[in-house]
């Protein structure tokens, strides 16, 4: 469970070395109010309110640079620290003709800032002046060219949302020259009509304002598939709209590759404006190619025997039904029961039935018309729903393809914490997960008679599982367990549906992204048939996404918010760790969740209880460690300082004696469970390399690898 590195930590002080594109910003919590509940330790919606903003035109109070020490934040008194951009050089002095110290400096590998001359922002894209930089705080090593550094004062980066299908489709994102051009345009009386004349004229490519330097592409780019940065440098909240809003100053900026000097990513190119403003087209992919993998993961206990029979004859039907289209569909089967160390004749907890390749239609008719259901009864009613699903997420999918679970089960999945929870993980985190691997998921909630408490937290799980990315809706549909009829038409109508829009974007008929979803159905085909395209529809948005190039090499403010319709996020927050980091932070948790349960069973406060594992971990040194000094578990140097940093309230950051001492069984209890599912979501992450980016060619060491970690994911 505890590793060297944590005991070295601890004997140097305390002091964890910080991730590689993380700068603290101290910000002061906003009241001292710590809320006790695990549904409130997420991040807000927006940034603190109270946080002090600062123009550009502002940085001159903001930075203090002395004579041989490194600049440093006014507030904050942290050293100022910046990225080099890709293809970048290091010189000997602060001059076009001086030598050239390093002609490729590692992209986006921090350096310390001592001096900044002759700074002019006045251009975006490209500001003027120089930074004199270092690898160390000791001393600086050269100078770098403005338009080749990315200051970065906060641990904070953008991504864009899903924009989702039909008439619920966000806008893109609009880049401005400054804050004051974007607010004219937001806190204007008659901002709806000045922003759809933008939007028109961006479409036409004319009488597009001049303070609009770039845009976000029409087209969808998943940060998990087409990797950018969008380091967040700036932010001030807006208090205009119902729902809380910021404007954010960002840098566009993408690995491995520079804008060119001539022609940047900015809407006076027209090639770049032309390709930003195209929405989807089967240009540029392989539609003839395009498959669907489809994945079922059924409840296979006793309870299930009729469910099995009627699934078998769905599919047969389905398979025949397609034969004649031209598609390209795969499937896979997972069967799910329960702990089989509480009951063993379960013979399984998930069972991987296509665990190499997925397979064809005909042969899944064989694969599932031998399954049977388990013929013995588990003593309680949920089962392993959640090992069922993360089977079904983590293993083999095919290659370009678009990737969907149908879930089918009667019962609610085992809560962290349950004894009989085998996968570690909670719906939330699983969502996060399926998304992270590009998956959709449609459930279907069999509700047998009598059970109407457990229907309630199935219905709560397997709507969180559904609630695909750019759909409003969760794809949950509920069916009484007895009506068998109904239960095989909805089978049915997904897969047809599903087999059908496959075919004809394979024909490149990519229509269905502008059909707006149905809210009012006629039956239970209709609405199953609709929320089957919708799924699918805003996948293949996704997938349609990645052949679009999202601007690099560009500073401008955004708001967060999509500018016609502002309670549409457009922009989600998250945090970038490198590999290194994720392992610090999985051991940290794995201490203090220790140290909880070490003072439920001993009575001993929480901090002494801390020490005691701390000092567990470092045996046979006569190095004391105290922690008599922190105030709170944030203060204790055990956490990374880059969480320490963000605009984030935590209950657990904020845990000291008083505060552990006055939480009831309950909330402990429910305190644990949180860390022990976020510490699986972790270790998920860890393990898959696919998730993982280099940022610098060069970096060979896959410890230096980074991951774009959503902000409401942190402890």
């Amino acid at each position: 469970m505890y590793n060297h590195r944590l005991a070295i930590n601890i004997l140097i002080g305390l002091v964890w070395t910080t991730n590689i594109l993380a700068e603290p910003l101290q910000l002061a919590l906003m009241g001292t109010d710590i809320p006790l509940t695990v549904e409130d330790n997420l991040i807000p919606s927006t940034f603190p309110a109270d946080l002090k903003v600062l123009d550009v035109n502002e940085h001159k109070d903001d930075i203090r640079c002395k004579d041989n020490d490194v600049c440093r934040q006014v507030n904050t008194n942290l050293p100022l620290r910046a990225l080099p951009r890709a293809l970048s050089s290091l010189y000997n002095a602060p001059n076009i003709n001086a030598e050239i110290l390093n002609s490729n400096m590692k992209a986006f590998w921090p350096v310390y800032v001592f001096q900044r001359q002759d700074l002019d922002f006045s251009e975006p894209t490209y500001p003027n002046g120089w930074y004199q930089v270092g690898l160390t705080m000791k001393k600086p090593m050269g100078w770098m060219l403005a338009k080749d550094i990315i200051e970065w004062k906060q641990a904070l980066i953008v991504s864009y949302t899903h924009p989702g299908i039909g008439e619920e489709r966000r806008n893109s994102v609009l880049m401005f020259d400054s804050k004051a051009s974007l607010r004219k345009i937001v806190e204007a009386e008659d901002r709806e009509q000045q922003v759809k004349s933008i939007y028109s004229n961006l479409e036409s490519q004319s009488m597009i304002p001049a303070s609009i330097i770039s845009r976000e592409p029409a087209r969808f780019v998943n940060i998990d598939e087409k990797f950018y940065l969008l380091p967040v440098i700036d932010f001030e909240p807006i208090s205009i709209f119902e729902d809380k809003a910021n404007y954010l100053k960002i840098v566009a900026a993408t690995p491995l590759s520079r804008a060119n000097a001539a022609h940047p990513d900015t809407l006076d190119n027209r090639k770049f404006a032309e390709q930003a403003s195209q929405t989807e087209t089967i240009k540029g992919i392989k539609e003839e190619s395009l498959g669907l993998d489809i994945k079922f993961v059924m409840d296979m206990t006793d309870s299930m025997g009729n469910y099995l029979i009627h699934t078998k004859k769905a599919i047969a039907k389905v398979t025949t039904m397609v034969a004649n289209i031209d598609t390209k569909v795969r499937y896979g089967l997972i069967g799910y029961r329960d702990d089989i160390t509480t009951v063993p004749e379960l013979e399984f907890v998930t069972k991987n039935f296509t665990p190499n390749n997925l397979v064809n239609s005909e042969e899944f008719t064989n694969i599932i018309a031998k399954t049977k259901p388990a013929i013995t009864t588990n003593d309680d009613y949920p089962e392993e729903v959640f090992a069922g699903v993360k089977e079904a997420i983590t293993s083999t999918w095919d290659k370009n393809t678009l990737k969907l679970i149908i879930l089918i089960g009667d019962a609610s999945s085992h809560e962290i914490g349950h004894p009989q929870n085998t996968s570690g993980l909670e719906a939330q985190q699983l969502r996060k997960l399926a998304n992270s691997y590009k998956v959709n998921i449609i459930a279907v909630h069999l509700k047998p008679s009598g059970f109407e408490t457990d229907h309630i937290l199935a219905k709560a799980q397997f709507s969180r599982l559904a609630t695909n990315p750019g759909n409003n809706l969760p794809a949950y549909i509920p069916i009484a367990a007895d009506n068998h009829q109904e239960f095989e038409t909805i089978i049915e109508k997904i897969a047809e549906t599903l087999s059908k829009a496959i075919s004809q974007i394979r024909k490149g008929d990519i229509d269905i992204v502008n059909m707006a979803p149905i809210t009012n159905f006629r039956d239970i085909a209709t609405k199953v048939g609709n929320i089957a395209q919708t799924t699918v529809a805003t996948a293949l948005v996704d997938y349609l996404g990645n052949i679009a190039t999202p601007p690099r090499d560009i500073t401008a403010w955004v708001m967060d918010r999509d500018l016609l319709t502002p309670r549409i996020k457009s922009l989600q927050v998250r945090v970038l760790l490198t590999k290194r980091d994720l392992n610090d932070l999985i051991v940290t948790l794995e201490v203090i969740l220790e140290a909880m349960r070490q003072s439920q069973l001993t009575s001993v406060q929480f901090f002494d209880a801390l020490q005691g594992v701390i000092t567990q971990t470092i045996k046979g040194d006569n190095t004391k460690i105290t922690l008599v000094t922190a105030q709170k578990l944030a203060e204790s140097g055990l956490m990374p300082s880059w969480i320490n940093s963000l605009p984030y309230k935590s209950k657990l950051l904020e845990m000291n004696n008083e505060l552990f001492a006055i939480l009831s069984a309950e909330e402990r209890t429910a305190l644990e469970h949180d860390i022990e599912a976020k510490l699986q979501f972790y270790r998920e992450i860890n393990e898959n390399s696919d998730l993982w980016t280099i940022l610098d060619e060069r970096n060979v060491d896959a410890l230096d690898s980074v991951y774009p970690l959503n902000l409401d994911a942190l402890p």
